[in-house]
């Protein structure tokens, strides 16, 4: 049996595949419940009775294992449904109700490493942050890192995604060749900075912007 926080990520992805907000997904139910119990059972802090347990699973159109257990469906046999589906064939209720349930799995698996992925974002910019504080900037250090923030926000903001994903990774470079954990190969580097730079101004009017 996974853990109360597992199936609540599975009640949110029911909820969210529904398009309902925790308040309308509350008068779903009869009695109606209201938003705070609805926010606690998808945090795990509570479960729904079975009875309401059991109500989910049908508005997902999923079996109450499932949201106790999760989806038992590897992605190959997941692949091998939804090709079944693609190519016209009838499936089964069962086949159906799997299909239903992995999908939702995946739902849920992507707004976790979402939400996961924004924390680890806020602890390290909290990180950088302190050192900054214990070692304040010197003038020229200000200057810089108000010049890469500049730089960074224009693409993050105006730029292509393509000029975004390039960006990241040479960032990503930089820091592991700063830190050692990779060595710098210049018959490696050069030619995506180039690729990069090349790629330069970006999509925005510059004027608006100074």
């Amino acid at each position: 049996m996974k853990s109360n926080k597992a199936i609540g990520d599975r009640i949110k992805a029911v909820r969210e595949k529904l398009g309902k907000t925790q308040i309308d997904f509350g008068l779903a139910f009869n009695p109606p419940v209201n938003k705070s119990s609805v926010s606690r059972w998808e945090k795990g802090e509570t479960l729904p009775s079975a009875k309401r347990l059991k109500y989910i699973a049908d508005l997902g159109s999923v079996s109450v294992d499932y949201l106790i257990n999760g989806s038992s469906l590897s992605l190959m046999a997941t692949k091998v449904l939804l090709d079944k589906a693609v190519g016209g064939e009838k499936l089964t209720g069962d086949e159906q109700k799997k299909l239903a349930e992995s999908q939702l799995d995946l739902r849920a698996t992507a707004s976790r490493l979402a939400k996961n992925s924004s924390e680890e974002i806020r602890q390290s910019i909290e990180q950088q942050r302190e050192l900054i504080d214990k070692k304040p900037l010197s003038i020229l250090s200000g200057y810089s890192l108000s010049d890469f923030l500049i730089f960074f926000n224009l693409v993050r903001l105006y730029g292509s995604d393509n000029q975004n994903s390039e960006m990241a990774a040479l960032l990503n470079m930089f820091r592991q060749i700063a830190n050692g954990t990779i060595e710098y190969d210049k018959d490696d580097i050069i030619p995506n900075i180039d690729k990069f730079l090349s790629s330069f101004p970006v999509g925005k009017d510059t004027k608006s912007s100074k």
